[in-house]
């Protein structure tokens, strides 16, 4: 199976939006292609989109957030990554991580910092990151410093 994974354009918001209805957790289809088309146009999303077997199979998301008002430091916050389920532990999450981690320490990041959900924490340990005091409850927290 050949994966390849690259930046999301605006051509690609109906396999997005396929992509988040399975997911789950969006809320209005309208308001969700509003943020896709600005968040593709802006230099301070990443959005990167894998594709298989001519379909597209996961989506990655993060933000620079700019530089921390008192260090300076940039912080990115890494919000999604999804696979579809009969596509998962065949590497492409790690894919879209790598693209993620690769994005924010070439635009400058101090730190990635992200929330795993407790079903998916178990994917970043085996990634080799160790979830730092938990911010929110039940909520693993993890952060990279470059």
């Amino acid at each position: 199976m050949d994966v390849v994974v690259r930046t999301a354009k605006e051509e690609d918001w109906e396999n997005l939006w396929f992509l988040l209805e399975k997911r789950g957790g969006t809320d209005d289809r309208t308001a969700a292609e509003k943020r896709f088309l600005a968040y593709v146009q802006s230099p301070s999303h990443y959005i990167p989109v894998a594709y298989a077997d001519h379909q597209a199979v996961g989506y990655a998301w993060v933000q620079d957030y700019g530089p921390h008002l008192r260090t300076g430091k940039s912080i990115h916050r890494f919000h999604d990554l999804f696979v579809l389920a009969e596509y998962r532990n065949r590497g492409i999450g790690a894919l879209l991580f790598q693209r993620i981690r690769e994005w924010s320490e070439k635009n400058g990041a101090s730190w990635l910092q992200w929330n795993a959900n407790p079903a998916s924490a178990s994917f970043y340990r085996r990634l080799g990151f160790v979830p730092v005091p938990e911010e929110e409850e039940g909520f693993p927290f993890f952060e990279i410093e470059f």
